[in-house]
Parts: structure tokens; C-alpha cells; sequence
């Protein structure tokens, strides 16, 4: 292919995705590589939810929950057919996080994202709710709402848009070298394909630093903490269309979310470790699970009970805290030192800012493109 493109971006994630729509709908030559099918590695083994992060908060991380807030009002309007707002309810554990604490972080999560057409949070008593699910030790406690997504699709959608406005799309395909010339980026990939493009994006998520040293070949400036997350699939542990947010005594939290009717998702675990390669769940993780639900609900569950699971690898951005301290926002390094031609590696982030993400990886590179009449347009056009 000898045509030149405007960004040639690496990685078919959620963020691979989301920017490609979004230049694509710029008016801009666009390319994307999948080492894999798009959308199958950490965009598709989420907890499947578009949500502000309410235990982020205990991490100050406020500008972080509040675009996330206002970014689930925004995911909520532009894909209706695949996401939907569900009650999350808190029981309260005494010894753990105090009324006062979890009241304040609902106000907060309440008012952060501005308007919302999402229900506020709630008080809630279990005399007469969720009697036949919670335990008797649990009397109270909080609901809210998050909202639920298949998060798979999301990425597919992103990804037929982008296609639809121009982006040429590529599955299966490793890009295995890229070098720079004074005006574009040589790309070749492994069926020995070059392409030539005047920007390149590592968009790779959790093979971001692999890429970064065995592709591009130059000095990574930021770090890469892969941290696991497992899951596990019961059949359904009530019928209520309701999660629940289950405080744990190591001070983690644990969703149980219904899951296509007929099952109950459980997770997530946060381990730390060495490849993103073939994540899968261990012994260890499927206990913790287990305990945690057994812990808080009069149904007791076994490993017999597991009919799935499944795995997935954060790419989180080092900064040497425990895993559930590290931050869950992005970073951006733009490599483009003495009029270089322009790579710009994108650490971190979640499936909930994906867009917004985009949106400012298109301001952060406004200076090297060409001039578009086309501003910020992914929020008022549905997917």
C-alpha cells in the first residue's frame, strides 16, 4: 500500500478504537493494526461497566470521577441498544468504611458529573429488601446506580463507525517494525506489508512497553504495572435486577452483577503480574471470590458452583502503590523532540473515558495534522 497515512495507530482496544473513530471522523487518513480481533484481549474482560469509580475516591482522584461521570452520561446517549443504569446496593459493615465516609463519597459521586438522567443514591434498610439474598448481620446500607455495557460491543461499534468514515482496519496482524524517516513513519507488518504514515500511536494497552522496545526499538519514559483481574460466572444468585457492591475486610470491594439473565459476574481480583500474555484465574483468586461472596450472602457458592471465567490484564500506570492504589487515569508521552516525526504512546486509562481520551489524543496531535474544520463531534453522534 503505497498511499500515506495521517495516523497509523497500533492496538484495537477500546482506545485504538476510539481514536480511530474519532479521527476518521476528522476527515483523517486513518489506519489500525490488531495484533489479534479487536476488542479481544483487556477491553472485553472488564466488569462490564461504564461507572465513575466510586472507590476512587478514596484515592482523591476527584478529576478523574468526575470525567468518568460525565463521560457515563455521554456513553449512555450515544449507545442506548447496549448499555443500561443498574441499582448498585453497599451493605454497611461497621467495622469497615464508616456511614459518614460512604455518605460523603455518594454526595460526591451524586454531584461530580454535573446533570445526570441516572437516579441519585439512597439510604437503604434490609428489613424488608434483599432478605432472601443478604445475610441477618447486615441491616443497612447505600444504593446508586452505575451502568451496565457490553463492553466488547462497545469496542466493535467504535470500530464499524470508524470503518463507515473511512479508517482502514486490519485484524490478525502484527505490526513488527516502524522506523522514522524526517516525514513519516515506515511501518511494516507481518505479512510483510509497509505503510507509511506521518504519525504513529501506540495504543497497545497492557503490550505497550513491549511495543515500545521491541517494535520502535527507543527508550520507554513511563512504565507499565500489569495487574490481573479475574472473574468468576455462577448461575444466577437471586433473581433481582440489582448488583452489589461487597466491602471486603482488606479494604477491596467486589461487584455481583446479573449477567445475561441467567448468571451472576463476580469479580474483580487484583494481582499483580510479569506478561499480559494468556491470563487466567488462579486457585487463589476463585477463594477470595468465593469467601467474599460467602461472607454476605445466605447462598453459599463452591468452585462447583463456577460454570466460566475469564481474566484480563490492566495496563496501569507505575507508581509503586498496591494495586488497588494505583491510579486508573491515562497519560500520554508525545515523542516528537527536534521536529521528530510524532509518536505518541498512551499509558493507562479505562473502558469508561475511552472517548474523552480520543478526544484529547486529537488535541494533544492538533499540531501536527492536517487543518480540519471538524472539532470535537463523538459526543452527539450515536454509535
Amino acid at each position: 500500500m503505497t498511499d500515506m497515512f495521517d495516523i497509523f495507530i497500533i492496538g484495537g482496544g477500546i482506545n485504538g478504537a476510539g481514536i480511530a473513530r474519532d479521527a476518521s471522523g476528522r476527515g483523517l487518513k486513518v489506519y489500525l493494526a490488531e495484533k489479534g480481533k479487536v476488542g479481544s484481549a483487556t477491553s472485553s474482560w472488564s466488569s462490564k461497566l461504564i461507572h465513575g469509580g466510586l472507590r476512587y475516591l478514596e484515592n482523591y482522584e476527584f478529576k478523574l470521577v468526575a470525567e468518568s461521570l460525565k463521560e457515563r452520561e455521554v456513553i449512555t446517549q450515544i449507545a442506548p441498544s447496549i448499555t443500561k443504569p443498574l441499582p448498585f446496593v453497599i451493605p454497611h459493615t461497621k467495622k469497615l468504611r464508616s456511614k459518614l465516609l460512604i455518605r460523603l463519597g455518594l454526595f460526591l459521586y451524586d454531584n461530580l458529573g454535573g446533570k445526570t438522567k441516572i437516579p441519585k443514591s439512597s439510604k437503604v434498610t434490609f428489613a424488608k429488601q434483599y432478605t432472601n439474598i443478604l445475610q441477618s448481620k447486615f441491616t443497612e446500607g447505600f444504593q446508586y446506580y452505575d451502568v451496565q455495557v457490553d463492553d466488547k460491543k462497545l469496542v466493535e461499534m467504535n470500530i464499524d463507525d470508524a470503518k463507515k468514515r473511512g479508517a482502514h482496519i486490519v485484524e490478525d496482524t502484527k505490526v513488527v517494525n516502524a522506523s522514522r524517516t524526517d516525514n513519516y513513519w515506515e511501518i511494516t507488518l507481518n505479512n510483510n506489508e509497509s505503510i507509511k504514515s506521518k504519525i504513529l500511536i501506540n495504543a497497545a494497552g497492557p503490550w505497550i512497553n513491549e511495543t515500545v522496545n521491541n517494535v520502535l526499538k527507543i527508550n520507554a519514559k513511563k512504565s507499565i504495572r500489569l495487574v490481573r483481574g479475574s472473574h468468576i460466572i455462577t448461575k444466577k444468585l437471586y433473581d433481582e435486577e440489582v448488583a452489589f457492591t461487597l466491602q471486603n475486610d482488606d479494604n477491596r470491594i467486589v461487584f455481583v452483577i446479573p449477567y445475561k439473565g441467567e448468571y451472576s459476574l463476580i469479580g474483580t481480583t487484583e494481582v499483580d503480574v510479569n506478561t499480559p500474555d494468556n491470563p487466567s484465574i488462579s486457585d487463589e483468586e476463585k477463594i477470595y471470590l468465593i469467601n467474599t461472596i460467602n461472607n454476605h450472602f445466605i447462598k453459599q457458592i463452591s468452585q462447583e458452583d463456577i460454570v466460566e471465567t475469564y481474566s484480563g490484564i490492566r495496563p496501569l500506570i507505575e507508581d509503586f502503590k498496591e494495586a488497588s492504589k494505583v491510579t486508573r487515569d491515562y497519560v500520554f508521552d508525545l515523542n516528537s523532540e527536534n521536529n521528530m516525526t510524532p509518536l505518541l504512546n498512551i499509558y493507562g486509562g479505562k473502558l469508561t473515558t475511552y472517548r474523552k481520551l480520543s478526544e484529547k489524543v486529537m488535541e494533544e496531535l492538533s499540531p501536527y495534522l492536517p487543518a480540519t474544520k471538524i472539532k470535537n463531534w463523538t459526543s452527539s453522534k450515536q454509535l
